[in-house]
């Protein structure tokens, strides 16, 4: 069963290896303009885990000689694990640590009237499209979606059936989920000058 899947382990993996490579570049190159922000470091470990996440799921799937049993005990595991470091990433990700994502107070909130007491700081259809995209990541989450499917692949092979399909959604979820994040956060890293003019400024004052 696991032979028939080995050509989408092969690109499935290649991607992840890849992805995870131009990370590291992205960040490297970035450095000074992420480390400075406890919430883009913390979505460059989110990034870097879906993407090492669905490189090893996929190495699981051409190891020779793994019964179907023993590959579900790897696929709970694996779901267990994951969720608790992704979860651990996100509790360090302060919220407010975000630039300019919309939120009241933010740059983008500059000029606008103040909303009125019992009314919302702002629309969901007056924020910007990479504005949407992050509320929407923040409701329905990929990284969350991706374990669960893990998990239910990991309890179908337990159970004799097969779950190579639910893990199959996994690792793309995996990696469509990294690609987002990574473009999220790296496209929204202030530059460093502007954060050394901002410094300038309160010590100014």
């Amino acid at each position: 069963m696991l032979a028939d899947w080995a050509n989408f382990a092969v690109i499935t993996g290649s991607a992840a290896g890849a992805l995870t490579g131009l990370l590291f570049v992205a960040v490297s190159l970035n450095r000074d303009r992420i480390v400075g922000h406890p919430g883009l470091r913390a979505e460059a470990a989110q990034t870097l885990t879906l993407f090492i996440l669905a490189l090893l799921l996929a190495t699981l799937l051409v190891i020779p000689g793994m019964s179907a049993r023993t590959l579900g005990i790897v696929l709970v595991a694996v779901a267990i694990l994951s969720g608790v470091v992704l979860g651990l990433q996100s509790r360090s990700k302060p919220g407010d640590d975000r630039p300019d994502r919309g939120r009241r107070g933010g740059r983008r909130d500059r000029g606008r009237p103040k909303a009125a007491a019992g009314e919302p700081a702002f629309k969901f259809s007056d924020l910007s499209a990479e504005d949407q995209l992050y509320r929407l990541l923040d409701v329905v989450s990929p990284n969350l979606f991706s374990l669960l499917c893990i998990l239910i692949a990991g309890c179908l092979q337990l159970a004799g059936a097969n779950g190579l399909y639910w893990l199959a959604a996994a690792v793309l979820l995996a990696l469509g989920g990294g690609v987002i994040n990574a473009w999220l956060f790296l496209t929204r890293a202030p530059a460093p000058d502007a954060e050394g003019k901002k410094s300038e400024v309160k010590e100014a004052g």
